[in-house]
């Protein structure tokens, strides 16, 4: 008897670092159809256990997430801070663009219907219980929370609202490595990309892109 086994998608360089036409599904957010659908899946269980979850953010391109890294750049050096400082004060919760994990159409960010992201409130009752539920019940369907409150881990502070959709997102990431995208970023018109030496580059792959949830590798 001859059994089928189903190897990873290969993606491009430029797929990996949000350039390329990774194919999405979906109307009010996007996302790999795979991963949409079982996140479509966690939201329905949860609404019917007395849980809402929203959908803030999930795939995001190149294009997308620099807007975003040169606005946060921007308003750090207007108050001061010196261009290798205001690339550190970013990189608390922004990836470097060609580095999100929000470019692989696998991960997102969600909330409890807050229209901000953030990490407080966790002893507000209805917090609490999204949260609470979030952490019993998401790997259920396949999303790991990535950069979790280990105090030990290096890179990204907590974000208690990114999750992954692990089937996927894990073989890109390995992919991701393979490929060395990471090396694309010296080529790309990203603010501070003059100070992103090899060394930078070696302590950003420790810090912001393994130190992750230990489910996700």
């Amino acid at each position: 008897m001859n059994f089928t086994v189903n190897k990873p998608k290969i993606y491009s360089v430029n797929e990996l670092i949000g350039k390329g036409k990774i194919e999405l599904y979906g109307k009010d957010y996007k996302l790999q159809k795979e991963a949409y659908l079982a996140l479509e899946k966690m939201i329905k269980e949860a609404k019917r256990q007395g849980v809402k979850i929203s959908v803030v953010s999930s795939y995001r391109g190149f294009n997308h997430q620099n807007r975003i890294w040169k606005r946060k750049f921007n308003a750090f050096r207007s108050k001061g801070y010196s261009v290798k400082e205001a690339i550190q004060k970013v990189m608390e919760y922004t990836a470097i663009p060609g580095t999100s994990r929000h470019h692989w159409g696998t991960d997102v960010d969600i909330s409890n219907g807050e229209p901000t992201l953030s990490n407080s409130n966790k002893t507000n009752s209805n917090k609490k219980k999204y949260l609470n539920w979030l952490n019993n019940n998401a790997h259920k369907f396949g999303f790991y929370l990535v950069y979790t409150d280990n105090k030990l881990r290096e890179g990204y502070n907590y974000e208690s609202w990114h999750y992954s959709y692990r089937k996927l997102a894990k073989p890109m990431l390995e992919q991701y490595i393979e490929k060395n995208c990471l090396q694309k970023l010296k080529d790309q018109d990203i603010a501070g990309s003059k100070y992103f030496t090899d060394d930078f580059i070696a302590k950003y792959v420790k810090q912001n892109i393994f130190e992750i949830n230990n489910y996700l590798y």
